[in-house]
């Protein structure tokens, strides 16, 4: 029976462990590890006459944070087994050899074995449903609940490796809100969260039809539109955030964007070279005299850029 149970419970922990291990899920795969590794202690003790966990089981866990890819999955994997297959002896430093009760009933075991599986298995879905929560919130502004600045690197990543291996070229658009310290300074912080809120809106509306929306920081929000023509989407928005009222202490306000978007369809060292490109866009569209749209323009680059 011991090595059945040696087998099941490899095979047990190394299929979760290896479902878990993507870089964006190590922290589940620690779960895994500390979850495994407490079902073997507890059914040492269960199987045996040992009444404390014997060292050599604390060994995956200490090699918890030793774990990066699938090849140290194995490994811990490969440890239990061989844990379960020694079981005719555990070796705990400075007592003797203690042998296991041979007495234990076979279907006691495989229903022990069968209980602390299942149990694994939904702490298992617990701690994966709360990990997936926390990453989503990680990866959305508190606010606006539009992706944040961290993912909009990610993705703007991501639109360049396609870019290199298909050639299709895409565009991002940078958009900030006119005047948005003056704003705040007039009708106050809560007055100036409700403001970004309503322009959040619009760029979900973006965001539905396909676009990658986020708030970069600030007033300023990003997109990233899987094609080169930025300029219909980003006039867009500017007349929409402008038509939009807001009721202030002395009536009826509007409010202004200034935009720069950009092209990818050249390589650029890095993503955040050429995120410089539509914010040079931005800040001519500033300088220019706000609430405008203005497209980043390679050939005059020396020029007005």
């Amino acid at each position: 029976m011991a090595g059945l149970e040696a087998i099941a419970l490899g095979i047990f922990r190394f299929s979760c462990t290896f479902f878990f291990s993507s870089h964006k899920r190590r922290v589940l795969s620690l779960y895994t590890i500390f979850l495994s590794s407490f079902f073997a202690g507890v059914t040492v003790c269960v199987h045996t006459s040992v009444k404390s966990l014997p060292v050599l089981l604390l060994l995956p866990m200490i090699l918890t944070p030793l774990y990066r890819d699938k090849l140290m999955t194995a490994l811990q994997a490969v440890l239990v087994v061989l844990l379960y297959i020694l079981s005719n002896f555990y070796f705990i430093p400075n007592l003797p050899f203690v042998l296991p009760n041979s007495s234990a009933d076979p279907y006691v075991e495989l229903s022990v074995f069968i209980g602390a599986a299942l149990i694994t298995d939904i702490l298992l879905k617990r701690v994966n449903a709360a990990i997936l929560l926390n990453e989503e919130r990680s990866r959305h502004d508190s606010l606006t609940h539009l992706y944040n600045h961290e993912s909009f690197y990610l993705e703007l990543e991501y639109f360049r490796c396609q870019f290199k291996k298909r050639g299709l070229p895409f565009s991002v658009i940078i958009a900030d809100i006119d005047d948005f310290k003056k704003i705040n300074d007039t009708y106050g912080h809560a007055f100036g969260d409700s403001v970004l809120c309503r322009l959040g809106e619009l760029f979900m509306d973006c965001q539905s039809r396909g676009a990658f929306c986020a708030r970069y920081g600030g007033e300023e929000f990003a997109i990233l539109l899987p094609h080169g023509q930025p300029l219909p989407t980003a006039e867009e928005l500017r007349r929409a955030f402008a038509a939009l009222a807001f009721q202030t202490p002395e009536g009826e306000r509007r409010f202004t964007l200034s935009i720069g978007a950009a092209v990818y369809d050249r390589d650029y060292p890095s993503g955040r070279a050429f995120f410089e490109r539509a914010d040079s866009a931005l800040y001519l569209a500033k300088r220019e005299g706000k609430n405008r749209v203005k497209l980043y323009d390679a050939s005059s680059e020396n020029e007005e850029f």
